[in-house]
């Protein structure tokens, strides 16, 4: 016995790798030396026997093998999706064209919004900005001024007056225009803050005509997306009706090539019990059952 389990140890041990058999080879005083050197998990990798060494090799080579079974894709789930890559696009119908250029619309609209969106946030920013500068000593009576000037123009382009009203309104609107040449800086910051505002309100008006275009979009989009969804399913019921139909078929066909193979199987079965018999039958014959016919009647009568 003991002879026998030297020679499996041995055995065990030609089937290791040379660093494994390096380290068997040492004494066991040395191996107990450098283990107290080494790291905790090293030390207890030095005392696994020679044995269970050589077990452990086949389950970590199998565990990698699993590994790279795990990453690799099954060759099925590949072919289905090169399939599916060489499979040709559906050519898209009418109302699928009609609605993708709805929505790149829509998309055109939504991204002409988005670059109004910073012009606006940098108008109020200058608003804000220049402001102040109209709103310090002599603001007030500078905007009043200006909006006497502008209300001036605004008469005298519009309303008919007499020579001399209007020769009196021309004469209070020179007195005004060189009383604000006073306040020049005031009045230019005042003309800049209504340039911007203008600006702004126009920004205002271009948001709000893109934002009736949007939902307009979007309710075409809607309904473009109900038709093609409607058609979709059309179309569905259409295929799925064919394949009812086509299985049904296939079916019937099934059917009747099962009871000509079941009726081919049972004449083969008893065609050799079978018998020829002659159907016909002879004059004399039909004479003899006249004559048998009648010879009982009167035997009857």
């Amino acid at each position: 016995m003991l002879g026998e389990d030297k020679k499996i140890k041995a055995a065990e041990v030609a089937s290791l790798p040379e660093g494994l058999k390096e380290l068997l080879d040492v004494p066991k005083g040395e191996r107990q030396a450098e283990a107290m050197l080494l790291p905790g998990e090293q030390r207890l990798q030095l005392q696994i026997p020679a044995a269970e060494a050589a077990a452990a090799l086949p389950q970590h080579a199998s565990a990698e093998s699993a590994a790279q079974a795990i990453a690799l894709p099954p060759p099925e789930a590949s072919k289905s999706a090169q399939a599916a890559r060489e499979q040709p696009l559906r050519p898209k119908t009418q109302k699928e064209q009609e609605l993708d250029s709805l929505i790149a619309l829509r998309q055109g609209i939504i991204e002409k919004l988005k670059a109004r969106n910073p012009q606006v946030v940098e108008a109020r920013r200058k608003i804000a900005e220049m402001v102040p500068a109209i709103r310090g000593s002599g603001a007030s009576h500078t905007m009043r001024l200006a909006a006497e000037a502008e209300h001036i123009e605004f008469s005298i382009a519009t309303e008919a007056y007499t020579p001399k009203k209007e020769k009196e309104l021309i004469k209070r609107l020179r007195d005004i225009r060189q009383e604000l040449s006073k306040h020049k800086e005031i009045d230019d910051a005042r003309k800049a803050v209504d340039a911007e505002r203008h600006r702004l309100h126009e920004l205002f008006s271009d948001v709000r005509s893109l934002e009736h275009e949007l939902d307009d979009a979007r309710k075409k989009c809607d309904a473009a997306y109900g038709e093609v969804l409607a058609e979709r399913k059309a179309a569905y019921e259409t295929r799925q009706k064919g394949r009812e139909e086509r299985k049904q078929k296939q079916f019937e066909e099934l059917k009747t090539r099962v009871r000509e193979e079941r009726r081919k199987q049972y004449d083969d079965e008893i065609k050799p019990y079978m018998k020829n018999y002659d159907d016909t039958v002879s004059m004399d014959e039909i004479v003899e059952i006249e004559k048998k016919g009648k010879k009982e009647e009167k035997e009857g009568s």
